[in-house]
């Protein structure tokens, strides 16, 4: 019979290490009725601020002498094809409507922000003050947005902290009073934005539909805004880690078939009535040929926009494509040309868009030709000056959480990109003022909480 010693005990083996998942870098965050009434609160405030703007700061003028608003350039386009388009007349030049009757096909700009305004005047609400008017609701809804966009990537304080600057942030309220295409393009980039962070915290088929219908609709309000498709929404899918390189493949075929969805009816509608190949717009020649010329390459307007068309106009009996080919070949020319000075002139396009080159000159342009008002165009530039590093921060910050700058990136990058082939202007800075504004949230709320840390430890 074996006896069994009982003072020796059998070695326990040791439990196995718990592995903690990594945190997830996009919480949920929680008190959303609270935020949802500091978005209403900051809402109030956004409208106080744009009908202010445009009823007492800088109301509707004829008089050149006066310092108010009025119309000029592109605004004559949407605010009269707006008016063209409630009547039945669909996307004619509105000029010679107005002038003639007449209906001659026209795509000079793509058609979200003319829809809208068409809404407006298919109720009588048609001359130039209630279209402003009209703007600043666009307006007051891309800063709810950017709230719940900056909600979204870091919390509460975050998105009520964005909101809170773009209420006030003189370069997105100016571009809702001078009825421009911006509002609209600064609401759906808020919107786009916000749909990639919803994919890239649950990357599933559902959220790349809605995000290539918000990113086709965002097309629709600035041309080069369909590059979102190639540098945002493709990479995002690509690093989506938690999925098979089949189904990342999958959700990109899925966000763009949405975009199609959303961008085939314009592109085809335009390809079937110009002469020449037509899909998102007809005014790329004439674009082009604003900065094409001695003036813009050197001297007082190098980088900006000038009257660089030389030569007899188009004959009116060509339809617009066939019109855009004489700028455009004109301007290609004189590239072609002077290629050894597009380094220095490129430099400049991009130094005035982000405000490292003649700033000073640019901001003075801003009001003095671009009509945006003299006191708000100077604090709109002090307050970007003032909110870059805390930009550049959020984005440090961001990238530090795991949480893809991607979107934020991209936004930037086709604004450099839009003023680089074209000119440097302040306004085509606006669907990147979402990601300036967002991540400079970001960034002063990580300050601020490093602050408050020592404190919150030497607290008993």
């Amino acid at each position: 019979m074996t006896t069994v010693d009982a003072s020796v005990e059998e070695p326990v083996s040791a439990p196995p290490a718990v592995v903690e998942p990594p945190a997830d870098p996009y919480p949920e965050p929680r008190d959303g009725r609270r935020f949802g009434w500091w978005m209403l609160g900051v809402g109030l405030v956004a409208a106080a601020v744009r009908w202010m703007n445009v009823f007492w700061w800088r109301p509707t003028t004829n008089n050149p002498g006066y310092h108010g608003y009025r119309i000029g350039g592109d605004a004559y386009y949407y605010h009269y094809q707006a008016n063209a388009l409630a009547k039945g007349a669909w996307f004619v030049d509105p000029l010679l409507w107005f002038n003639t009757g007449q209906q001659r096909p026209s795509a000079t700009h793509p058609p979200f922000y003319v829809i809208y305004l068409s809404l407006w005047s298919r109720l009588d609400l048609d001359t130039v003050t209630w279209h402003r008017f009209a703007s600043t609701f666009l307006g007051i809804a891309a800063v709810v947005m950017i709230g719940y966009l900056g909600r979204r990537i870091g919390g509460n304080a975050v998105g009520i902290v964005a909101a809170s600057i773009a209420a006030v942030y003189p370069e997105m309220w100016i571009n809702d009073g001078m009825m421009l295409s911006e509002p609209s393009a600064i609401l759906m980039t808020a919107i786009a934005l916000y749909t990639m962070y919803g994919f890239a915290r649950k990357p599933t088929v559902r959220n790349a539909v809605y995000m290539g219908l918000a990113v086709g609709i965002t097309a629709l309000s600035r041309t080069e805004l369909t590059m979102l498709f190639v540098v945002a929404v493709v990479p995002i899918a690509l690093l989506a880690r938690s999925l098979t390189w089949k189904e990342r493949l999958l959700r990109i075929v899925a966000a763009g078939l949405m975009g199609a969805v959303v961008l085939l009816p314009w592109m085809i509608f335009n390809y079937t009535r110009f002469e020449e190949p037509t899909t998102m717009t007809s005014a790329t020649g004439a674009a082009l040929s604003a900065s094409a010329c001695d003036e813009t390459f050197s001297g007082y307007w190098l980088g900006y926009y000038y009257n660089c068309f030389q030569g007899p106009w188009p004959s009116q009996k060509l339809d617009e494509s066939q019109r855009d080919l004489v700028p455009r070949k004109q301007a290609m020319e004189y590239l072609k040309n002077h290629k050894r000075q597009l380094p220095k002139v490129l430099f400049a396009r991009v130094g005035r868009l982000w405000g490292f080159f003649r700033p000073g000159q640019t901001t003075f342009l801003d009001w003095w030709l671009e009509g945006r008002g003299r006191a708000p165009s100077w604090i709109g530039f002090w307050m970007y000056v003032a909110l870059m590093p805390f930009a550049i921060g959020g984005l440090v910050t961001l990238y530090r959480r795991r949480i893809t700058i991607i979107p934020m990136l991209a936004v930037a990058a086709i604004a450099t990109f839009a003023a680089a082939i074209t000119f440097g202007v302040t306004r085509y800075r606006a669907p990147a003022e979402v990601a300036i504004v967002t991540c400079a949230a970001v960034g002063l709320v990580a300050v601020w909480q490093w602050i408050a840390r020592p404190q919150q430890k030497a607290s008993p």
